[in-house]
């Protein structure tokens, strides 16, 4: 795709300007530069790889040999093609110094979570030619993500956006990506719609055959909502009835956060050969593999403990001996209250105030969310977010836990979701609060008899296809006639 666009534009004899912001060794560039009508301009800010581009390069480039972002230009550009490094906010060299530019150059207060790949897009739009295209490579993340809102928004105003090419969630552009890739294609010239595009065979990208697309007029996109489900094959929400947010029944927070398991989690048998006292000890859920049944009960932690598995959090607040005493010493000795968290926390031994919450969904998942109900009331670590119902009876708690092990709601938490590579999904808590499901107001009192029942059957493992029974009677309450 990228050479035949070069190849068409250069037909006029006009020289064109082409750039890659991150070359690497060429993969893009070299198309490019197989065109004698295209100048190449490259960066590379790693000097080992710049030096083996240019051994390789058969056309003399203009290399760039340093950051990209801090490099200016004398002329835009006709083409800009780039697979840009995909950087988390935490490992930006200079982040505020680097957002207060942006602000200041483009008019745009990005995110301080936004990845580095979004500060290449911004610029790169801002050296494109008037008529001129770019092609980025960017994680798919953006589309959903808190931080994405404000790009979209700028992708709006300025009117570029031709396409955005989704792949098949776990199937990557490239090995080493962790995370699900897409393409957006860029044009500065007025657009009036964008094309949703999902590729999810090789053959479709091979042939460039799109089946699966879909148009949009940019007075119908809204930065806030998440782009993930303008791409869905099948129809929307619109095929159910009767849901609401899932806000409507509860909040959503992540786990505890220790600042340092390695010294916070510790084992029963750990607890003990170090003299830790039981006052200065709470019982938590430190990995989400650890949960093995659908629901925690005492029994449950009691296995654990006989296993051998971490399941108890030291909260040095609470520390009452001489061995308690002498573990935090321990700790500031290694280094643990020098810790982001731990020096942000007074004193720095302290955990953070949570309460256990009744239902934990899973942050990752790859077969669908793994939903537990914690009638232990156990605290767990970030593996697990957790539902706060605003209804604390355990009649509602057991209504919402069987619920959430459906198809139906398993379907409708799915769009919120944000994609990683190779088949793995994130929820943050806000993905889950917005998330639709079923509104669980208008079950009859006779069903919920039937779903209690069958919760009483789950707990006690008893045989039998428990979440198909589930199914049946959730799903009539959602479907609409004929649809």
């Amino acid at each position: 795709m990228t050479q035949l666009t070069i190849l068409q534009d250069t037909a006029d004899g006009e020289k064109k300007r082409f750039l890659d912001p991150a070359v690497g060794l060429g993969a893009f560039a070299n198309l490019a530069g197989k065109n004698p009508g295209v100048l190449v301009t490259a960066c590379e800010i790693d000097e080992g790889t710049a030096e083996a581009y240019l051994q390789q390069a058969d056309y003399s480039p203009e290399l760039v040999r340093g950051d990209y972002l801090k490099a200016s230009f004398e002329e835009k550009f006709d083409y800009i093609i780039c697979n840009p490094p995909y950087n988390k906010f935490q490992e930006i060299e200079n982040r505020k110094k680097l957002t207060e530019e942006f602000e200041k150059r483009y008019g745009l207060r990005l995110s301080g979570y936004s990845n580095q790949c979004i500060y290449f897009l911004i610029k790169s739009m801002n050296e494109l030619k008037e008529g001129g295209r770019c092609c980025y490579i960017i994680p798919y993340e953006f589309l959903n993500t808190g931080y994405g809102k404000v790009v979209k928004e700028y992708l709006l105003q300025s009117r570029m956006l031709k396409s955005i090419i989704k792949f098949a969630h776990g199937w990557n552009l490239f090995d080493e990506a962790i995370t699900t890739s897409c393409i957006l294609l860029l044009e500065n010239r007025r657009q009036e719609a964008v094309t949703f595009i999902s590729v999810t065979e090789e053959a479709e990208w091979r042939e460039k055959r799109f089946s699966a697309c879909r148009q949009y007029a940019y007075e119908e996109l809204d930065p806030k909502e998440k782009w993930s489900r303008l791409f869905l094959d099948s129809p929307g929400e619109n095929k159910y009835r009767n849901l609401v947010k899932i806000s409507t029944f509860c909040t959503v927070a992540r786990g505890l956060a220790t600042g340092n398991n390695e010294y916070f989690v510790m084992s029963q048998q750990q607890a003990e050969k170090l003299g830790i006292s039981k006052k200065a000890l709470v019982p938590c859920i430190a990995k989400s593999r650890h949960v093995t049944d659908a629901v925690i009960t005492k029994r449950t932690f009691q296995d654990l403990c006989k296993q051998g598995k971490k399941v108890y959090l030291f909260d040095g607040e609470k520390a009452s001996s001489p061995a308690d005493f002498a573990y935090i010493r321990y700790g500031e000795e290694i280094g643990v209250h020098k810790g982001y968290l731990n020096r942000h926390r007074t004193p720095w031994y302290r955990l953070e105030r949570k309460e256990a919450a009744p239902i934990l969904m899973t942050v990752f998942c790859r077969e669908g969310v793994k939903v537990v109900r914690n009638e232990m009331g156990i605290k767990t670590l970030t593996t697990f977010h957790g539902l706060y119902l605003h209804d604390t009876s355990e009649e509602f708690a057991n209504l919402v836990f069987c619920y959430f092990l459906t198809p139906l709601a398993q379907e409708l938490l799915h769009r919120s979701r944000r994609e990683y590579g190779i088949g793995l999904d994130k929820f943050e808590p806000g993905d889950i609060k917005n998330a639709m499901m079923l509104d669980l107001r208008i079950i009859s009192e006779e069903d919920k008899k039937r779903i209690a029942e069958i919760y009483r059957k789950i707990r006690q493992k008893q045989g039998g296809n428990f979440v198909a029974e589930i199914e049946t009677i959730f799903r009539k309450y959602v479907i609409i006639e004929g649809k």
